[in-house]
């Protein structure tokens, strides 16, 4: 009875003590949840030498949030590497120093509260024709209470998010490019179909990428998958060579497909077809077990034929 009565009340603690933790988790989850928006992400705009352009865009603090969102904005040239990574401050873009900052570089936005940052962009007189790039950096910071001893505020979460701008300067601009390289895998054991390509834009201004992916049945020419409505698009900087994979997603784990996968840039296309099995290794070992012993039964087979023949002889 004594024993009953120590494990009820063992097992009440411990659903007491189960409660409590997810309570703390959730309420340290909700208050270290860090969230802001950029709209828009980013602007492509078309400049003469000698214009000056006004540009803006909006830093948000959901209503959400729980805390006042201190900000704080840096202009920044960038590039883009062939993995599609961002990389700031790659190179000493000109349009950095013909940017000016209209707006308070810092600031705090409370809950559900947003703020329009302004900029100028005076482009000179004698600016070379071709693709400007750069960045306006939004690094937010979220406070928690006062610390005791020096009595300011303690920052919990720190999140970066940019605003690009791709500009364009109008005069000798050079639209060119080729596809170095494209692939499909033509045999699968998991995973996903996935087509693949490299581009270089040859150019000295930024252009599209389109990705189309059609799939076929073996024996069929009634498309099961295509993005061909809502192709997939890469921006290209002058001068860069960008990789990228296009994707089928949830491929079915057994299957053999025709597979097309198209690539476009500048007036260029490159295209590919090609057979794709899809094979899980489970279902290629049976298929190799298969194999041996149907070779092994002719094999048997065959040696017991020669067997009765040679018996017959002798007799």
């Amino acid at each position: 009875m004594k024993t009953k009565h120590i494990f009820k009340k063992s097992a009440l603690s411990l659903v007491i003590t189960l409660i409590t933790f997810v309570s703390l988790v959730q309420d340290v989850s909700a208050a270290t949840t860090l969230s802001f928006s950029i709209s828009p992400m980013k602007q492509s705009i078309i400049l003469n030498p000698g214009d000056v352009y006004y540009g803006s865009f909006k830093v948000s603090n959901p209503s959400s949030s729980n805390a006042d969102l201190q900000y704080e904005i840096e202009q920044k040239s960038f590039y883009v590497d062939e993995s599609y990574g961002t990389t700031f401050d790659g190179e000493n873009s000109p349009i950095v120093a013909w940017t000016t900052l209209n707006s308070d570089s810092t600031g705090i936005l409370a809950p559900n509260s947003n703020t329009e940052i302004r900029f100028t962009i005076s482009v000179p007189i004698d600016a070379a024709a071709g693709g400007q790039y750069e960045a306006f950096l939004v690094k937010t910071k979220e406070f928690d209470a006062l610390n005791d001893i020096t009595n300011a505020a303690v920052i919990k979460e720190e999140l970066i998010m940019a605003h690009l701008v791709f500009a364009e300067i109008a005069g000798n601009t050079v639209r060119r490019g080729e596809v170095i390289e494209t692939s499909i895998s033509s045999f699968l054991l998991t995973g996903d179909i996935v087509a693949s390509s490299a581009i270089k834009n040859t150019g000295n201004i930024h252009g599209n990428a389109i990705y189309k992916l059609q799939i076929f049945p073996l024996f069929s020419n009634e498309e099961i998958y295509t993005n061909e409505e809502d192709p997939e698009s890469r921006i290209i900087l002058p001068d860069r060579t960008l990789y990228n994979e296009t994707i089928w997603e949830n491929t079915p784990p057994v299957g053999i497909f025709n597979v097309i996968y198209t690539v476009e840039f500048e007036g260029v296309t490159a295209q590919v077809s090609k057979m794709v099995i899809k094979c899980p290794i489970w279902l290629l070992f049976i298929i190799i077990f298969a194999i041996i012993a149907i070779i092994i039964y002719f094999v048997t087979k065959s040696r017991t034929r020669k067997k009765s023949s040679r018996h017959a002889e002798t007799e």
